[in-house]
């Protein structure tokens, strides 16, 4: 190309670049202020939380918010209550409020032993307790060691029938793995499906750090590198798991102090089923059963006599599910009202089924709002403020379901997720909310009483901020707080 056609091509490239710098000069309009957005059917209310949206937090980011008096059936504020955002662990309110539909408040989540004397077979079956633990599967084995016969070894299977085999929910991402909170799912389950390692300092630098495992099992393997040094670490501690080759091999890397405190990691683990069914059979084994590797996947047939079974209230379930904003919890729950109503497999995606035929029954249009998953894990998931507050309300006026699901939320300043939050303010003790928190979104959405005695349900759904939650925390909290001492004669 000739040098005077290349110097036109690049002085049309400069004066291009040029346009465009000052065409961004211009500053954007700005959305309306909040003022001119929301409604109530009180001015002074409206005016107050007006005030309380800071305009360096909104309009960058948004916010819907919808509050109702179930007392008076008025509603006093509303603000984008139509909008849809991601309502992260504020879905676990939908899954809830389904379940105790769908099951009653009577309904108890098992696991169960079986056994098949002229196979030598014991199984081990999960009905969707997300919460079974090493002591339950403890207490499970003592209990079934003296009737089985220690004459000749038995197998150890897991029937993992009652749900369907996908093991994770639509919409999570791949990093999830293996974080705590991204478990894998199965209605055989044991410690959340996950298992805490703990390093601590060796009594000496230059040597390995002294890693255990709660519960000590065979299942998993630990490869240890890391190294206890006598000067502050220059390479991070990383606790960790093979995830990517699909591998329950735990590692250790980095540096940890001489004298230090201990480091504890909770990690996610594959086929998780398997796991809680190796357990099983080494607590057998503790109390005396003679029992053969490996544990394997199996189905129980009419044929096999019930040993035990232990279980957990729908109350304790709904309980932990909403004060931990327990992902696993919520998965079960929703693949097992799939399972009770429709049949075995339960899958997640009948449970959707089942959400949105409780979500048109409470008024909710549900061709306007996603449900992917029963967490609030996925990103896929869409709903607005006021199809929360309508579920709320709903649920409000089931004189079976409203007391579980009250006592089921967390406290302000008491606890569960919002143990923290409204200390020493007339919210304390009074708000009762579930949270919501992924990157970007922030969510707090459940019932106060006004210093009149009202019961108000209230939504506030945030998302798409830079940088740290705290601000918009800081906001759902004030208005809390202000709507714990509303009193409408001073109005």
């Amino acid at each position: 190309m000739p040098a005077r056609i290349i110097l036109v091509f690049l002085s049309a490239l400069i004066v291009g670049c040029t346009g465009g710098r000052e065409m961004f000069r211009t500053p954007l309009p700005l959305p309306p202020p909040v003022g001119t957005l929301s409604v109530s059917t009180i001015p002074g209310i409206k005016a107050r939380i007006d005030a309380l949206i800071a305009d360096s937090l909104f309009p960058p980011s948004n916010i819907g918010i919808s509050v109702t008096s179930l007392t008076h059936g008025d509603q006093l504020y509303a603000l984008n209550e139509h909008m849809l955002f991601n309502p992260a662990s504020n879905q676990k309110l939908l899954t809830t409020c389904t379940a105790l539909s769908n099951l009653g408040t009577s309904y108890s989540f098992s696991t169960a032993v079986f056994a098949d004397s002229a196979r030598r077979l014991v199984v081990l079956k999960g009905y969707g307790d997300p919460l079974t633990s090493t002591g339950d599967l403890d207490s499970l084995a003592h209990i079934v060691a003296p009737l089985l016969s220690p004459a000749a070894p038995w197998r150890v299977a897991v029937d993992i029938s009652f749900f369907d085999d996908l093991p994770w929910g639509a919409g999570w991402t791949w990093d999830e793995e293996p974080e705590a909170y991204g478990m894998f799912l199965s209605p055989v389950t044991l410690n959340n499906n996950t298992i805490t390692v703990r390093v601590l300092p060796a009594e000496q630098a230059g040597i390995a750090p002294i890693v255990s495992i709660d519960p000590p099992t065979s299942y998993v393997t630990v490869e240890n590198t890391a190294v206890t040094v006598a000067d502050t670490p220059t390479v991070r501690m990383a606790i960790s798991r093979k995830w990517r080759e699909r591998s329950n091999t735990i590692t250790v890397q980095g540096q940890i102090r001489l004298g230090g405190r201990a480091r504890t990691g909770q990690l996610s683990l594959w086929k998780p089923e398997l796991y809680a069914g190796s357990v099983f059979a080494e607590r057998l084994r503790t109390w005396g059963v003679p029992v053969e590797d490996p544990v394997t996947v199996d189905t129980v047939t009419t044929t096999m006599v019930e040993l035990q079974r232990f279980e957990h209230g729908i109350d304790t379930v709904m309980t932990f599910l909403n004060k931990v904003s327990d992902n696993l919890s919520a998965e079960c729950v929703l693949k097992t009202i799939a399972a009770e109503k429709y049949g075995t497999p339960g899958s997640a995606e009948a449970g959707r089924c089942l959400v949105n035929e409780f979500l048109t029954a409470c008024g909710v249009d549900t061709n306007r709002i996603s449900v992917a998953d029963g967490s609030g894990l996925s990103r896929y998931n869409l709903t607005s403020a006021a199809t929360i507050v309508r579920v709320l309300e709903r649920v409000y006026k089931d004189t079976q379901s409203f007391p579980l699901l009250y006592h089921a939320l967390p406290i302000a300043g008491v606890d569960g997720t919002i143990e923290s939050r409204m200390r020493g303010t007339l919210a304390a003790g009074n708000l009762r909310a579930k949270t919501g928190s992924l990157s970007a979104v922030s969510a707090l959405s459940g019932y106060v009483l006004t210093l009149d005695g009202e019961m108000v349900a209230f939504s506030m759904l945030m998302q798409n901020f830079p940088g740290a939650t705290r601000p918009y925390r800081m906001v759902q909290d004030a208005i809390g707080e202000y709507l714990a001492g509303l009193k409408r004669g001073d109005l």
